[in-house]
């Protein structure tokens, strides 16, 4: 099955731009082979971690693999940091190394997020996980009746992945206020009735992500920031925006038609669109060790809330091979069982930066790979997978 965690409209459209520009002219990109980056790594500031050969060995030679400029990962056991490192380059053209503090962009796993403040709001007792969403966006289409907040958080509300081209083109060739997400999102029919088919939708998180502002009176973000990256002292994450200055977010960069290495920087519009609540948040592989630790124990939600998201709301397909395992989707993250072994787990994808974030569930192990690279690949989530078993050669794939 194909990984259903990008902006696929916006990454076709941005791939189509690197390969037109590539066709008209010649020469040769002054970025560095990736070949190079691989001498390159930082531990975080202050680390008195011990070396892992094999851990770097193996990260770098994806990098090589991979073409990727730069790669954080992160190590977790039971909320101990147990190794954090970055591979690479923040900037190429600068030369710039990165670094376990450089912000990425880390795509869905946003909705993970997203599912949190839902269901912090739940246990205020200010959001009804079955309530309809009428509830909270008032008049909404005939098509739209019988969604309900949950349809939304378990990808069965029926709403398709994204928005057609005409609404893409128009939401990226300005600013849009929420207000215009809005009203052009609620003329959208939906593809299929509400809780019958399983179906990845970013219209549906970035709904939610307004439904969060309308219940809290505030920027999704802001009750983010106040009820989960403060408390946790996640003090480099925060939501993308068209105001960024760029400062201590690692350069994003896309392969072009030559498999060349260059940067892709979005125009306010695109970035506007990407901070919604599907996609919209940057952070650091030693913020993300922060928040799997929170998810450890009760510090961030109750365990009533945590197993609502990790409780199978709908079957995603059928998985043979290597997976050897059906995937499901709880409320903001896929699970799946292998061999006894539950896995947590959500990637993201954006037009030039590719994350995995993995926790197995009963083991304590978690694993993050943030990349600066994006459009395709699936480096980032064999990764995860290749170096939890270096530390439990037990796991299964």
């Amino acid at each position: 099955m194909t990984n259903p965690n990008a902006r696929r409209i916006l990454l076709a459209a941005a791939a189509a731009a690197f390969f037109l520009s590539a066709c008209g002219g010649g020469g040769q990109s002054n970025t560095p082979d990736p070949v190079t980056l691989a001498a390159v790594s930082t531990s975080p500031s202050g680390s008195t971690q011990s070396a892992n050969a094999d851990i770097d060995a193996y990260v770098q030679a994806k990098l090589i693999e991979g073409r990727i400029p730069g790669i954080s990962i992160a190590v977790i056991d039971n909320g101990r940091l147990l190794y954090a490192k970055s591979y690479g380059y923040a900037n190429l053209e600068a030369k710039t190394p990165l670094t376990p503090e450089h912000r990425l962009e880390i795509g869905s796993i946003s909705k993970t997020f997203t599912a949190v403040a839902a269901m912090l709001l739940v246990e205020e007792g200010k959001l009804d996980l079955d309530a309809k969403i009428s509830t909270y966006l008032g008049p909404v289409l005939p098509s739209w009746e019988m969604i309900t907040v949950r349809h939304l958080l378990n990808h069965t509300s029926g709403l398709p992945e994204n928005p057609d081209s005409a609404t893409m083109n128009a939401l990226q060739n300005h600013v849009a206020p929420e207000s215009e997400f809005l009203d052009r999102y609620t003329k959208i029919a939906s593809v299929t009735a509400p809780g019958q088919v399983w179906s990845y939708s970013n219209i549906g998180y970035d709904i939610l992500g307004i439904i969060l502002g309308r219940v809290t009176g505030k920027f999704y973000g802001a009750y983010l920031q106040e009820k989960v990256f403060a408390p946790l002292g996640m003090e480099h994450t925060r939501i993308m925006g068209p105001a960024d200055n760029g400062a201590g977010l690692a350069t994003g960069y896309q392969l072009n038609s030559r498999k060349q290495i260059e940067p892709r920087r979005l125009v306010p519009g695109e970035l506007q669109y990407l901070s919604m609540a599907a996609s919209g948040i940057e952070s650091t592989a030693l913020d993300l060790a922060k928040y799997d630790a929170a998810l450890r124990g009760d510090t961030l939600l109750r365990a009533s809330s945590r197993e609502a998201m990790w409780t199978i709301s709908a079957l995603v397909a059928a998985r043979t091979g290597d997976m050897r395992a059906d995937v499901n989707y709880g409320l903001g993250w896929f699970l799946s069982t292998v061999d006894t072994y539950r896995k947590v787990y959500h990637s993201g994808g954006m037009p030039a930066y590719i994350s995995d974030f993995i926790r197995y569930q009963d083991q304590g192990m978690s694993v993050v790979v943030l990349t600066n690279q994006g459009y395709e690949g699936k480096v980032p989530q064999v990764m995860s997978r290749g170096i939890a078993k270096m530390y439990h050669p037990e796991l299964p794939w």
